[in-house]
Parts: C-alpha cells; structure tokens; sequence
C-alpha cells in the first residue's frame, strides 16, 4: 500500500466501525435520534476549530450539504441498517459513487464508456442484495439504503462547490453537522422524542467518540486525501467501505457472514472502482 493512499484508507475503516457500532444504539432509540446525537457531539467538537480556521460564503453552500447527506441521506442509511443490517445497507447506499459521476455529465463531464458500465454492474449487484435478504423487511433497508444513495451524491456536490469557495475541510465539516444537528432537533422535537434523556443517556457512552471520529477525522482524512492523491483515487478507496464492513461486521459477531450479500457487494465496488477507469 502507497504511503499516499492511508488517508482514504483509513477513512473506510473508520466509516466502515462507525456504521456497525452506530447499530447497538439504533436498537435502543430511534435512528433519527441517533442521527441527532452524531451531529451533536461533532458539532461540539469541531466549533472551536472551525471558528479559528474561519468561515466564508461558502458556509452556504456546507449547510445546502448537511441538509441532504447528513439529514436525509445519513437518515434514511441509519434507518436501513436498522432494516437489513450493514451488510446490505453499506454497499446499496456507496452506489452514491457512481451515481454522483452520472450526474455530474449534466453539469458537462463527459459520459465515457467506464461510467456507463459501472452503471449497468450496479443492476445485478443490487439485485443479488435483494435476494439475500429473507425478509420484508430486509428488503424496505435495501430501499431506504438507495434513497440514501441519491441524498448523498446531491450532497457530496454541495461539498465540492463549497470547496470551489475556498472553505476549509473542517469548516466545511462543521457547517454540515451544526447545519444537520438544528434540523434533526428539530424533528426529533416534533416527534416527541426525550432528545435530553437522549444526551444524558449516550454523553458517556462511546456514541460521542464514534461521532467525532466518523464526522470529524474521517471527513478531514478524506479532504486530506483529496489534496494527496486526487478525489477520483480517493473515492475508489473509500468506495471499498462497504466490503471492509461486512468482514469487519462478520469478524465482530454483529451480522453472519453471507456468501450472495458478499458477491452482491463485491459487484457492487467493481462498479465503483469501474467508473473511475
């Protein structure tokens, strides 16, 4: 492994602990509380830091990102891995990577045959997670885990015209979980969800360490990244998250190990990894 390429390494591995650890408070409290607790605790963290490094417009723009990754698409994979388990909600929801490459052909990339493939390899790779599943209900993760995926690949755009403004990568972080943190308390109120008892509950958990690591280290690691290698090399290598979750998953007795949800993954990281040929 090039020196260069541990950066987007060890963000998958850190996205890839954070999905499976965020499960054992999901089945105590509802995912969009716990969504809440996540941009609380990074929110924290990251505002001294974001207010020294500084702010521009391009917070506008960081925020525009929060609503649509954070909110609704970190929901809706939270709520899928709930469902089905990370072993299918991970590799549907990373399809975001491809997709992200077809939309950007209507802001004038180039449509090239590696996209087009990697589109088409998607098809069986979803399906194969599909059939894995044995239940109704693995199959409505399969479903929130694609709506996931097209939340994300709109919001990681935000984050590179956000970029394009010329702000940070950890004021960029911030704007997206305070931004995400306002709206999730806000549902979470109308909902009626105990968002107090919530704090007190987890405050001492390791929920708080995992937020910061998944929305803090790992989003700078990935923007560190960018700056080394390029964001194409970088995707591809976080693009194999969903992988490194199931054996991590496996190894650590959460989920058991399935050979058509596996197959159904691996086609699907080809298909990212195709895209960027």
């Amino acid at each position: 492994m090039i020196l260069e390429d541990l950066p987007a390494l060890s963000t998958a591995i850190i996205w890839a602990w954070a999905s499976i650890m965020y499960g054992d408070f999901m089945r105590r409290m509802n995912p969009l509380t716990v969504n809440f607790l996540r941009m609380f605790y990074a929110s924290i963290i990251l505002l001294i830091p974001a207010l020294v490094l500084g702010l521009n417009y391009g917070a506008v723009w960081g925020s525009l990102s929060g609503l649509l990754s954070l909110v609704v698409g970190d929901s809706l994979y939270l709520f899928s891995i709930n469902y089905s388990g990370v072993s299918i909600a991970a590799p549907v929801s990373y399809t975001y990577i491809p997709l992200t490459v077809l939309f950007a052909v209507f802001l004038g990339e180039p449509l090239t045959t590696p996209k087009i493939l990697a589109s088409i390899l998607l098809i069986p790779g979803v399906y194969l997670l599909s059939r894995g599943g044995s239940s109704r209900r693995e199959l409505k993760g399969l479903f929130l885990g694609l709506g996931a995926a097209i939340a994300w690949a709109v919001g990681q755009t935000m984050i590179k015209v956000a970029d394009m403004a010329g702000l940070n990568p950890i004021s960029i972080a911030f704007t997206r979980v305070i931004t995400a943190g306002v709206a999730l308390f806000i549902i979470n109120r109308l909902m009626g969800n105990d968002i107090t008892r919530a704090i007190r509950v987890t405050m001492r958990s390791y929920l708080p360490v995992v937020a910061v690591l998944d929305l803090g280290l790992g989003v700078a690691l990935f923007a560190f990244s960018m700056d080394l290698i390029g964001l194409g090399l970088t995707v591809i290598i976080t693009g194999t998250m969903p992988l490194i979750a199931q054996v991590m998953s496996s190894l650590m007795g959460k989920e058991r190990f399935s050979v058509i949800k596996f197959i159904g993954a691996l086609i699907i990281v080809t298909a990212i990894v195709t895209a960027f040929i």
